[in-house]
Parts: structure tokens; sequence; C-alpha cells
């Protein structure tokens, strides 16, 4: 037969562990994901692509060296996103971080870094 503080210790221990388990499963509780492409000089004069919604229809911030122009998400996927606005297509590999601008015919792709923040 056990002794009751080895029961209560027992039960606190084992409260601990399944708290911890709970814990570690939490990584979608987030309040909030944010997504940066930073570009470095480049001829088009592109500064940086925030994104803080990730779903079809959400905008991101578009951040050009004399502007900023918010433009609505139209593909979403884990490998890629795609902006259109203005008449300007805007295509961010995720994986790579390269960015491909196009207006009308003409199109240039900038190397950017990625950085993933989440609160």
């Amino acid at each position: 037969m056990k002794t009751p503080e080895i029961m209560s210790w027992f039960q606190n221990a084992l409260l601990l562990v399944a708290a911890g388990y709970l814990l570690a499963g939490c990584d979608e509780f987030t309040r909030f994901t944010q997504e940066r492409y930073e570009c470095g000089n480049n001829p088009n004069g592109l500064v940086e692509v925030d994104f803080r919604e990730f779903k079809k229809g959400s905008e991101a911030a578009v951040t050009f060296t004399d502007e900023t122009i918010i433009m609505p998400i139209i593909e979403s996927s884990d490998e890629r996103f795609t902006l259109a606005s203005q008449g300007l297509i805007v295509r961010v590999d995720r994986g790579s971080g390269t960015i491909r601008l196009t207006r009308g015919t003409s199109y240039h792709n900038v190397r950017c870094k990625k950085s993933k923040f989440r609160m």
C-alpha cells in the first residue's frame, strides 16, 4: 500500500507531464505571424514585401524606395504568393526568397532575404 505522500507526489508529477504535453502542442496558438522579404539594392527599387495574413484575398505591403503599395493576395500556397495591383504582378517564391516583378511584358527577378516572426 502506498503512502499518501507518494500518491500526492505521483499525481503532481503526472499533472506536470500532462501540462508539458499540452503546452508542447500549442504551436498553432499564435497571436500573429509575419513573413517579410527584405531586398537589397536593386534597379527596381524594391525594398521589402511584408505579409501578416497568408490567405487568398488578404493584403500585403510592398515597399519601394518611393512608395508603399497595399496589394491583395490572389494566390497563396506553401511554395509561393502572387500579388496583383495597378498593373504590377508580384510573385514571391517562399522557398528561395526570389521575387519576380512583372509590369506588362517585362519582368525582373530580385533576390531577397526571408525572415519569419511569430508571437
